[in-house]
């Protein structure tokens, strides 16, 4: 994607909407970079945005995070009607495993 930045591993990025990328990329580059700032666990990621929409679920976008997290992976799905929405809550979930895996790591 022309002038995006670029991730400091391997990432994937999938728009299946009709929606511009640019601001999609910027709000997931910005939340898993910051995630991964200081820790070397965070080896890559993939993020995948989608549009549900039929008749039984209109306007519904579906975003799905994973991030390849050493010793497991981490993922986080989200349905809302907003795509920005479902893919800010699915970085959300996604950000507080990293933590959460972080914190029980540090206890041991």
């Amino acid at each position: 994607m022309p002038d995006l930045p670029e991730f400091p591993f391997d990432f994937e990025f999938y728009n299946e909407t009709d929606l511009p990328d640019a601001e999609f990329y910027k709000l997931a580059y910005d939340e898993i970079t910051d995630v991964a700032k200081g820790h070397s666990d965070i080896v890559g990621a993939s993020v995948s945005l989608e549009e549900l929409s039929a008749e039984e679920t209109p306007h519904a976008y579906q975003a799905r995070v994973v991030l390849y997290v050493r010793p497991s992976h981490i993922s986080a799905t989200e349905v809302m009607p907003a795509a920005l929405d479902a893919l800010q809550n699915a970085l959300d979930a996604a950000v507080a495993q990293v933590r959460e895996k972080r914190e029980k790591l540090k206890n041991y």
